[in-house]
This record gives structure tokens, C-alpha cells and sequence, in this order.
């Protein structure tokens, strides 16, 4: 087996486990995310993939050696070995060209600090567009409603807000009420500090007392 012909097992096992260590630059794996619905968008995102790079993990796994000795038709110790020599040309190369393609998927760069870091490449193709759908509820059948990050049924959201109506509706009683009370103790207050109101009944008014002069002349 040549030497130039580590990078495409390296590539085929990446693509059969979605993950691949490279020594000497670190271990590069796909995340794939599920689809997720946007309920509130009405729409359902497609699933999407993720790269995820981890520096400076050399060790490669003991299923990624076995496929390329398999493969290869050398025994694990050569394979190890091989991969060594090809992570260290590699890391060589990065550190004097600051940028190494790979497999066409995307690019190991190096910061001025020393950081070995992977951008994958753009793809502008989507093979998946969001589907868009209408909120079907069934008054005779519970479901469950994504509610930011908890499930509730429909059952517990038409409760939530039955009582959220029946509190609203509670709390204009009680500041209608507490302004009620406020003004009443406000008049009753300059009632007593006044002695006097004309808002208030005129009977609460003091009465003054007038002695009539006198119209006759005692002889």
C-alpha cells in the first residue's frame, strides 16, 4: 500500500461513522441535528450537520486502526505507526502554509497563537426546505404543544389560560376597589381637618347660632 493512499480511508471511515482522528491535528467529527419544529413559524427546519473539531487528540481509535489494517492489509501496529508519520508531514505542512485543504470538505488553519482550528466548506445546495404547516386543534383530542422548552397538552394551555383571564379579571376588582378606599379616606381626612366639605351633606355643616334682638320693652 502506498503512503498517499491514508487520507482516502481516513475519509471513507469519516464517512461511514461521521467522525476521524488524525494525529499530530486532532479528531474531527459530523454532528447531525434533527429536524426541529418552529411552532410558532409554523414550519418544520430541516435537519441539518454540524462539524466539530477537537485539537490536539492524537490517539486514534481502536475501530478506525482495525478498518484501515482490514482495508490496508497491514496489522495494526504498521497502521499506527503510518498514521503517525502522515499526522506529523501533515502538521508540517499546516505550519508552513497556514492552511491545509482536506478531502474537499474543508480546511485545517493555524492561528498566530499556535491553535489548529477546521472551517468547513460553504455548500450552498440545500436538499431539504422548510415545510410549512397550519395548527390543526381537535377540542375532542389532547396533544402535546411545544411551549418553549417543556411539552404541555392542550388540555393544560386551555387551563393556563382560563386562569390567567379569571386573575387579570380579579386584579381590576381589587385596584378598582383599592382606588375606591383611597378616596374615600382622602375626603373623610380633609373632612376632619376642615371641619368642613361642600361635597359633603350640608347636615355635617357646624351650625351657628344667632340670639335675635330683642322687639319689645319691659316697663
Amino acid at each position: 500500500m502506498q503512503y498517499v493512499e491514508f487520507p482516502s480511508l481516513l475519509y471513507r471511515y469519516f464517512s461511514l461513522k461521521g467522525s476521524v482522528s488524525i494525529p499530530g491535528l486532532g479528531a474531527l467529527s459530523l454532528k447531525r441535528v434533527p429536524a426541529v419544529n418552529d411552532f410558532s413559524r409554523k414550519q418544520v427546519l430541516p435537519p441539518t450537520q454540524l462539524f466539530k473539531f477537537n485539537a490536539n487528540i492524537d490517539p486514534s481509535s481502536g475501530d478506525q486502526s482495525n478498518y484501515i489494517a482490514r482495508l490496508s492489509g497491514m496489522d495494526k501496529e504498521q497502521v499506527d505507526n503510518e498514521l503517525k508519520l502522515m499526522g506529523e508531514e501533515l502538521k508540517t505542512r499546516l505550519m508552513a502554509e497556514r492552511k491545509l485543504e482536506w478531502m474537499d470538505m474543508g480546511s485545517f488553519s493555524i492561528s498566530d497563537e499556535g491553535e489548529i482550528g477546521f472551517v468547513p466548506k460553504t455548500v450552498t445546495t440545500e436538499f431539504f426546505a422548510p415545510v410549512h404547516y397550519m395548527h390543526v386543534l381537535r377540542p375532542d383530542a389532547e396533544h402535546t404543544i411545544k411551549v418553549g422548552e417543556e411539552e404541555r397538552t392542550n388540555t393544560d394551555m386551555e387551563v393556563f389560560f382560563e386562569e390567567q383571564r379569571a386573575n387579570a379579571s380579579k386584579n381590576k376588582w381589587q385596584k378598582a376597589a383599592m382606588v375606591l378606599f383611597f378616596m374615600a379616606a382622602l375626603l373623610l381626612t380633609i373632612r376632619f381637618m376642615f371641619g368642613s366639605f361642600d361635597l359633603l351633606d350640608s347636615r355635617y355643616n357646624p351650625l351657628k347660632f344667632i340670639t335675635p334682638k330683642a322687639t319689645y320693652r319691659v316697663i
